[in-house]
């Protein structure tokens, strides 16, 4: 399957779950499984997105960071498909972008060796870790260089096997499923 038809699939799906009961019981079960991990527990910093309305809820994972003394590092867009994360915090102002994300207005960059832990987004996911994200390729760009631990939040939905990696795909190393 080609990655566009992949996206909108993803998608379909990501919306019919958005209004779901489901929905919030595959959200905590992810979420336990997480701040059980190692990952979580040995990361004194992490990188995360805001994630946008159908996206897996990342607030209780920034709101549990601020909680047990990590820092938040949340990404900005940058021309050219780079994207760079910026330290925030529980004041920090954020504007929408015209994709729908929301960025920090944040001007204090977080370098990719001060993150220990990069919690991935994606449409849709192979179980060796591989995503689809929304196209724009700036995740894959940023893990090429990226040496710290790294993890994507799934719902069952967003498994999806049948589709060809690409030489510049980048995997993330775990994937806290909600099954």
């Amino acid at each position: 399957m080609e990655k566009e038809k992949l996206r909108k699939r993803a998608i379909a799906r990501l919306q019919k779950l958005a209004d779901s009961k489901e929905r919030m019981n595959q959200v905590e079960c992810v979420l336990e499984k997480l701040f059980q991990s190692n990952a979580w527990k040995e990361a004194t910093s992490i990188g995360v997105t805001m994630s946008t309305q159908f996206e897996f809820p990342t607030s209780s994972v920034i709101q549990r960071a601020f909680e047990t003394g990590k820092k938040v590092a949340v990404p900005k867009s940058l021309p050219k498909g780079e994207m760079i994360f910026h330290w925030v915090d529980t004041d920090t102002v954020f504007y929408t972008t015209r994709f729908g994300v929301a960025e920090p207005e944040t001007e204090d960059i977080a370098r990719s060796n001060e993150l220990d832990l990069l919690i991935v987004p994606g449409l849709a996911f192979n179980r060796a870790g591989y995503r689809v994200g929304f196209g724009g390729g700036y995740y894959d760009r940023y893990l090429a260089n990226y040496k710290g631990k790294t993890c994507s939040l799934v719902f069952v939905e967003q498994l999806m096997e049948a589709w060809q990696v690409e030489d510049f795909d980048q995997p993330v190393q775990q994937l806290f499923l909600s099954m």
